[in-house]
């Protein structure tokens, strides 16, 4: 084809699960005036350059590096402007506990761009993609800004608050809501915590963070429905709370190293090793 294509870009992405959401800015030349009611996690997935100003400061020119994160502290002040801007992903509505902190970029986190890259997916295949571990991904990116911000690990303390009461309370709330769309931002809503304070202390308690947990009660309900005789697999993924049975059997593969097919044709017809 000849000639100049003038490329369009593409549309903003925004997912919301409980008090957090991500956006997905596409590359495009921008300018931004404005003062963060909110504090806000960024992540910029390509290099760019041009102007801004933090909290009062003077304009200077920058340039963002890839996969550098980010953050905008509640109530600063921001001028931001690029003549051809890049991919950029926002995270807000989080508590960091008091934690507060000065606004910075291009922080290297290898974890955190794990789970931005992450994030990105889940957010182009959305609404394909299923929300509880969207919410993970967000848990965990603004778990690595509160690790940026303290400068080390936030303190174990935390583990203490989960005693054996509260631990039996989070799993009476996920035994009775689990064929219902159940996210950590309910968990924590019930214990009246901040989502991102009770990830860090069922995590330090358990050793699992909350989305794995929520995940190994749902494959465990599946496996009793399956092993009580249910036939039908679909039905079996809804009463377990998943998404789909295509959802389900990913799942059920990647926790148990079979298909849900096969497990139940081995309880029908035992293995010769497991006769006795």
């Amino acid at each position: 084809m000849g000639g100049t294509v003038a490329l369009k870009p593409e549309p903003t992405r925004r997912v919301t699960v409980g008090r957090w959401t991500a956006e997905l800015l596409p590359r495009q030349a921008y300018e931004a005036r404005y003062t963060a009611e909110r504090a806000l996690l960024g992540f910029a997935f390509d290099s760019q350059e041009g102007v801004h100003a933090y909290a009062g400061d003077r304009i200077r020119p920058f340039r963002a590096t890839p996969n550098g994160l980010a953050y905008v502290p509640e109530g600063c002040d921001v001028y931001s402007r690029s003549p051809a801007g890049g991919e950029y992903l926002a995270v807000t509505g989080f508590d960091l506990d008091g934690a507060g902190g000065f606004p910075f970029s291009d922080r290297m986190d290898p974890p955190a761009i794990a789970a931005a890259h992450g994030t990105r997916r889940l957010l182009l295949a959305f609404p394909a993609a299923d929300l509880l571990h969207f919410e993970a991904l967000m848990g965990f990116l603004i778990e690595r800004l509160h690790v940026q911000i303290r400068g080390r690990q936030a303190p174990a303390d935390s583990a203490r608050w989960m005693t054996a009461q509260r631990l039996r309370r989070v799993d009476e709330i996920i035994e009775a809501r689990l064929d219902l769309t159940l996210t950590v931002q309910d968990l924590a809503d019930e214990l009246g915590l901040s989502a991102g304070f009770f990830s860090r202390a069922f995590r330090q308690a358990t050793g699992r963070s909350p989305h794995a947990y929520i995940l190994d009660r749902k494959i465990a309900r599946a496996r009793a429905l399956i092993a009580a005789g249910a036939e039908d697999l679909s039905a079996v993924a809804l009463a377990a709370g998943f998404s789909s049975h295509a959802h389900f059997t990913t799942v059920f593969r990647q926790k148990l190293g079979v298909s849900p097919s096969v497990l139940r044709a081995n309880l029908v017809t035992p293995h010769p090793s497991l006769v006795s």
